[in-house]
């Protein structure tokens, strides 16, 4: 079921990051969107959210203020959307969290935000020489100097943590070092959005998922080190997932696991949709006809592309269903699995780096743990090569034909 919903409040921002899958990947269809998410809309889908946690038990969701920016959107406005849902679902429980940017966040919207018990995220690309080579104003300004001061203002407001994007030209040991200068104490990775015909800068075409080939792993690894060596580390949601899979526990998100993707995203005109960095992909395949203001919540479940968005670790490519970390992995976020020529039917772009990554966290927890221990958790040692080898041959499982074809229909061949 779908329990967390991203609200686009605002469908502009305020910086213009060049990497950004809204605004400089192709996509340009925000520009049909109302600027903002009316109250109007807010109320209408509290009140679909209300049938449809009564029709399916539901009392507890995620609500994600997101955008464009969300601080563009009124501060009277968030005063009276939680206002809304309380009233509306006054017996559920809702965990509020806003993402931003940054630019902008004073001691007032802190104020604000604490008051209504919403969490604050705040994202930033490392230290400033590199923030400002990607996360821009329109007029090609870096926000490096509002960002550090929003989060060193929110080290004490209750901010929640910080978001960055991997970048391969920032070190490891840099970028960490600017995270514990900031005193932050929560931070989590992203990497970059991209797709087999929209790589992200500097991967080079030929050597993707080829022997050896593994740039992110390779950098992770070495920020792994480094963070398993600080014993005042923050908290890394990204290595702590991957941690407790590697343990047997039942735990992901949209990238990691073979848990389903109950995430769906409300925009500024009231349609409901997959995750909107899908967009990503070609011109408008996110869009559909299914809106707040005419049908109920469940009907997103029939759009082609959110059936394979929120089963997006069952339904994945044959190589990933014979993979040894395929539980693990889950087959990467869904984004990251396109081609124009295959549709989702592909491993993630970073299926060797995930390989690898998983072998040398695997191995180093073995290492650290005492035999009985690993026998009790049916913990083995693990090789990048073996497993790159073995999925060179043809794996003893198939992919069912209706989810094959499902995925092959986005394909632009």
């Amino acid at each position: 079921m779908v329990t967390s919903f991203v609200l686009k409040v605002a469908s502009r921002c305020n910086l213009n990051c060049s990497y950004c899958y809204m605004y400089n990947l192709g996509d340009k269809t925000y520009l049909k969107q109302p600027k903002f998410m009316s109250l109007d809309t807010m109320t209408t889908f509290a009140e679909k959210l209300s049938r449809y946690s009564d029709e399916n038990g539901l009392k507890s969701f995620q609500i994600v203020f997101h955008g464009g920016e969300p601080l563009l959107y009124p501060k009277e406005f968030y005063r009276e959307s939680i206002k809304i849902f309380r009233e509306k679902l006054s017996d559920s429980y809702f965990d509020f969290v806003l993402q931003t940017n940054g630019v902008g966040l004073d001691e007032e919207w802190y104020s604000l935000f604490n008051e209504l018990n919403i969490r604050v995220g705040v994202s930033i690309d490392g230290p400033k020489e590199y923030h400002d080579q990607y996360r821009v104003f329109h007029n090609g300004k870096g926000s490096y100097d509002e960002v550090r001061s929003a989060i060193q203002l929110g080290l004490d407001k209750g901010m929640h943590g910080v978001l960055s994007v991997v970048n391969l030209n920032i070190s490891p040991q840099e970028l960490y070092q600017e995270f514990k200068d900031l005193n932050i104490l929560s931070f989590n990775l992203l990497l970059p959005d991209g797709h087999f015909d929209k790589l992200p800068d500097g991967i080079i075409r030929e050597k993707v998922n080829t022997s050896n080939y593994t740039p992110y792993a390779d950098w992770l690894i070495e920020l792994f080190a480094i963070w398993k060596s600080d014993p005042d580390r923050p908290n890394m949601r990204f290595f702590k997932t991957l941690i407790q899979l590697i343990a047997g526990e039942e735990v992901g998100d949209q990238v990691l696991g073979l848990k389903k993707n109950g995430v769906a995203i409300l925009e500024t005109n009231g349609n409901l949709e997959v995750a909107d960095s899908i967009r990503a992909c070609y011109e408008g395949i996110t869009r559909n006809d299914i809106n707040i203001h005419t049908h109920e919540i469940d009907s997103v479940l029939a759009d082609p592309l959110f059936d394979i968005y929120i089963n997006s670790h069952q339904m994945v490519n044959e190589k990933c269903l014979n993979c040894p970390i395929y539980e693990i992995c889950g087959g990467g976020f869904l984004l990251n699995r396109y081609s124009n020529e295959n549709g989702f039917d592909n491993p993630t772009i970073y299926c060797h780096d995930m390989i690898k990554l998983v072998s040398y966290i695997q191995n180093d927890l073995i290492n650290s743990l005492p035999e009985e221990v690993c026998r009790e958790m049916d913990l083995t040692r693990v090789s990048y090569h073996e497993i790159v080898e073995e999925l060179e041959s043809q794996g003893p499982v198939s992919v069912q034909k209706n989810i094959k074809d499902k995925l092959l229909a986005y394909s632009l061949a």
